[in-house]
């Protein structure tokens, strides 16, 4: 009697999503290291504008985040990732015009459509690569995703300032670079379409334990907790190195190098590390960093002087992008595996609550700006965080728990 072989993740069905996430990865860091730039210096807007900008990139995805996982439902999941980039390249170009005539409105209004893009990209992304792969091996998958998105960011990261430089700081020929990466994406990955694979429907009693548990419910409210405090700084990172460390807009960048080479070549190995190890330690650990990160943008000024304050910044931005990364594969792999069967409807909901947690924060951490002063919200974002690692620990044993009661 011949024996059926056992399943396996479905690896090669993903190498088009990963090759497209490079390619609409290559914006990430050049876009939002400029946006605020532009808007703050070119355009004249108050830090409360500068975060209203960036709430509107992020306002789109939670609203359409529940559609997008509606469309994204099985065998429509790439179709969703196509839209979604070729949305978000309608945006690039509509940001490049409205560099062009310093509209500070129709800047906002193409962030508000990068992010309908991003939902329908996101929710795609994360259900096509959740339902291709093993339960074991949902946090590299994400992974490597990720590292995908490293390496898009730092590669696009040299070239955008290559063009930048060349065109005389003129940041049209930018957007219009990561308009045409993110079209040629889109592309990828619906050129060749792999089958569908076997859909395994979950039984009632499986879905009520791990789907709609106390476990993640605690997991969402301690996501979105940290979402909202990490979203409050997300305008005012580089505009605060700008002010109190360095005016070279390059060194800045440079600060965020190492990280984003590190996920970009260990990114998968990161999640491999991750399918296999405490969930519990390595989000906290994350958690954790993030603060000490974020306090250190404040106290490492008056303790080191320059250049070793910018090198420790760049050193716990990298410790903190190795652990954000694990963090994330994590949570995803837990969602994937809760929503089992029905990820992109899973995924939708999870991005809705996301986005909305990003885009209230960055208004308040404007007015916090404008109205205390600019070291208030890192002081705000760094104490805050200490309170969510038992949240996130008590989530992740009840879900933990769940599972194995399966």
């Amino acid at each position: 009697m011949i024996e059926e072989a056992p399943p396996k993740s479905d690896w090669r069905a993903l190498k088009s999503v990963y090759d497209s996430a490079f390619f609409c990865s290559l914006g990430f860091f050049v876009v939002r290291f400029l946006i605020p730039i532009i808007t703050y210096s070119s355009m004249g807007a108050s830090a409360t504008q500068v975060a209203l900008v960036f709430s509107l990139l992020t306002l789109g995805s939670a609203l359409f985040s529940p559609v997008a996982g509606r469309v994204a439902k099985r065998g429509r999941r790439r179709e969703s990732i196509f839209f979604g980039a070729l949305v978000r390249a309608i945006a690039y170009i509509g940001m490049a015009v409205a560099v062009i005539f310093l509209d500070i409105a129709m800047l906002i209004i193409n962030s508000l459509i990068w992010g309908l893009g991003a939902a329908f990209y996101r929710v795609g992304s994360d259900a096509e690569i959740s339902e291709r792969v093993l339960t074991e091996n949902r946090a590299e998958a994400f992974g490597r995703r990720e590292a995908a998105n490293g390496r898009g960011s730092v590669i696009g990261a040299f070239i955008g300032f290559s063009v930048l430089f060349s065109f005389d700081g003129n940041a049209v020929p930018v957007f219009l670079l990561y308009a045409i990466a993110n079209l040629f994406g889109g592309i990828l990955v619906v050129r060749n379409k792999p089958p569908l694979e076997e859909q395994v429907e979950p039984t009632i009693k499986s879905m009520m334990k791990s789907a709609i548990g106390v476990g993640i419910v605690a997991l969402v409210l301690a996501a979105a907790i940290d979402t909202f405090i990490s979203a409050l700084l997300s305008p005012f990172v580089e505009l605060y190195i700008l002010e109190v460390f360095t005016t070279d807009i390059l060194l800045v960048a440079l600060v965020y190098l190492p990280g984003g080479i590190l996920q970009g070549v260990f990114g998968g190995l990161m999640g491999r590390f991750a399918d296999h190890k405490s969930k519990i330690g390595i989000v906290s650990a994350a958690v954790f960093v993030g603060a000490v990160s974020t306090l250190g943008l404040v106290f490492i000024p008056t303790l080191f002087t320059y250049p070793f304050d910018l090198l420790l910044v760049a050193t716990l931005f990298a410790i903190g992008s190795i652990t954000a990364v694990m963090a994330y594969t994590v949570m995803s792999s837990v969602f994937g595996t809760a929503y089992a069967g029905r990820a992109s409807e899973g995924f939708g909901l999870f991005e809705a609550v996301m986005g909305f947690s990003r885009f209230s924060a960055p208004l308040i951490g404007g007015l916090l700006w404008d109205f205390l002063d600019p070291t208030a919200p890192f002081l705000l974002v760094g104490l805050s965080g200490f309170i969510l690692i038992p949240i996130y620990a008590y989530g992740m044993r009840k879900y933990e728990q769940a599972i194995q009661k399966q």
